[in-house]
């Protein structure tokens, strides 16, 4: 299982189950313990299946301006390390391109720890604890790959 099934919450969560059944026969809540050991069998199928769904990736969107000369193209690179000629080694990212009072391209990235990326105008980011930073100059995304 990817993650652990917190027992407590499943208590209180058959016990919520059997107090709703129980309402729904026109019974007091009190009759509940009746409906308790079905609703307990209930309340393990809902939490193994919650606990064995993958979680989904966590993501976020960068929108930069775009011209519409080849010079004036906006890009996105994951920078994957360090390049002999080009200085970052990089695999550039598709955008997908929207008018909104201009030209605009709009990356989606994925957040996974660590990752680091380069945009056409040198802003430079890294993934930090499930969030995107930008970081201010070149020496400290340098410092990254060395």
């Amino acid at each position: 299982m990817a993650q652990q099934i917190n027992k407590s919450q499943l208590f209180r969560t058959a016990w919520e189950i059997a107090r709703n059944r129980a309402l729904t026969f026109d019974l007091t809540p009190e009759c509940a313990r009746q409906f308790f050991p079905n609703a307990l069998r209930q309340a393990w199928a809902q939490a193994r299946a919650e606990a064995a769904a993958p979680a989904a990736p966590k993501t976020t969107t960068l929108t930069f301006h775009t011209g519409k000369g080849r010079r004036d193209r906006a890009w996105l690179a994951r920078v994957t390390g360090k390049d002999a000629r080009y200085g970052f080694a990089r695999h550039f990212l598709r955008g997908t391109e929207f008018w909104d009072n201009g030209n605009k391209v709009r990356f989606d990235i994925e957040l996974t720890e660590d990752a680091a990326f380069e945009d056409n105008a040198y802003g430079y980011y890294v993934v930090r604890d499930g969030a995107l930073v930008e970081l201010a100059d070149k020496a400290a995304f340098s410092a990254l790959f060395a």
